[in-house]
């Protein structure tokens, strides 16, 4: 159903220009962007330009991770539409709206009023989810540093839209002993999270074991999307910043940077590090 919403790349006549060579016409394949507009209980409550596909997945861990909802099981009903205007279907390719029916909680209720528009580019962190306590990470899990040498080596493996069409990051779920158990890619890099958290929640996978390779920088918002997914382990191949490395200590959550070339940093908790 979500590969018939739009193709995954699309096809572009472009203008390729070398110095060495004679302006030509060409034709290239560029990564597609849908815009999903998020209705909770009838309510919009966001616009997330994504990657389209894994939309379900997404829906489920951008409302998880975002404090909408607080348990999988309190979805009723979830299902990917089209938009409507005055009661008329618009057919619309760059376009859906996903319905999700569940009991939301009445703090929540003049949040989910105010509807937010999250680009590609940049994440979210709803205003009522800074003044949540978070909990610590407990896991005990030790990994060998040389299953995270090689989490980027696999992450490429593994990718198949970004070799066909570039332009998208990456999130991989690994188990301790590096064995890749589901790859997720989007034009946004949260939304790679999200769909991960989405994957897990609906899978009902243990998580105390486990580890998240990203291709994305590692920013507050990602932290925390991971700290409420309890996942002990983050690692990226990109950089991170201060303010996510003093989070991820204070939550007890192993965060790692620049994961790649046989080297990597670690920002907080190397005891899970061997």
């Amino acid at each position: 159903m979500e590969g018939k919403v739009l193709k995954l790349g699309r096809k572009i006549i472009i203008k390729k220009v070398k110095l060495t060579e004679i302006e030509a016409e060409k034709i290239d394949i560029i990564p597609s962007e849908l815009l999903l507009t998020i209705n909770l209980n009838n309510i919009s409550i966001s616009t997330i330009s994504c990657s389209p596909f894994n939309l379900i997945e997404l829906t489920v861990g951008f409302l998880i991770n975002n404090g909408y909802i607080d348990n999988y099981s309190d979805i009723n009903l979830l299902k990917i539409c089209d938009h409507e205007n005055n009661g008329v279907v618009e057919q619309n390719k760059f376009s859906r709206k996903v319905e999700v029916f569940t009991t939301v909680k009445s703090d929540k209720n003049v949040i989910l009023q105010n509807q937010k528009y999250i680009s590609s580019a940049c994440g979210s962190i709803d205003d009522f989810v800074l003044g949540k306590k978070l909990q610590k990470i407990k896991s005990n899990v030790r990994v060998n540093s040389e299953v995270i040498l090689k989490l980027n080596i696999e992450t490429l493996k593994h990718q198949k839209h970004k070799k066909a069409h570039g332009g998208l990051h990456s999130a991989a779920l690994f188990n301790k002993d590096g064995d890749v158990l589901v790859l997720m890619e989007d034009i946004g890099r949260h939304n790679c999270i999200d769909k991960i958290a989405g994957h897990i929640l609906i899978k009902r996978l243990s998580v105390n074991d486990k580890i998240i390779f990203t291709t994305g920088r590692l920013s507050l918002d990602i932290i925390y999307k991971i700290s409420k997914m309890l996942i002990p382990i983050i690692v990226t191949n990109s950089s991170i910043t201060y303010s996510a490395a003093i989070m991820a200590r204070k939550l007890n959550l192993t965060a790692i940077g620049y994961a790649r070339g046989g080297r990597f940093n670690i920002y907080s908790c190397p005891r899970r590090v061997t």
